[in-house]
């Protein structure tokens, strides 16, 4: 299973089918959200559940925007 830790405890994994391509990249622009609308929100506490609407919403453009390039489909 893909998966990528930066510093930290957090842990980015992703589900995916055998063979499924340039999931790392995927990872990466999960985490790259998750810098910059959930670390920089000054009411969201570490090691809390990630509930933060705007990370939600960039998360699921991105994923349909970019499925076929992200995950070569």
């Amino acid at each position: 299973m893909p998966r990528l830790q930066f510093t930290g405890r957090t842990k980015f994994f992703a589900v995916c089918e055998t063979g499924a391509q340039n999931i790392e990249t995927l990872l990466k622009v999960i985490y790259e959200l998750y810098t910059d609308f959930v670390l920089k929100n000054p009411f969201y506490e570490m090691e809390m559940p990630i509930r933060c609407e705007l990370f939600d919403l960039n998360l699921a453009q991105v994923i349909q925007k970019d499925r076929v390039t992200l995950l070569g489909r």
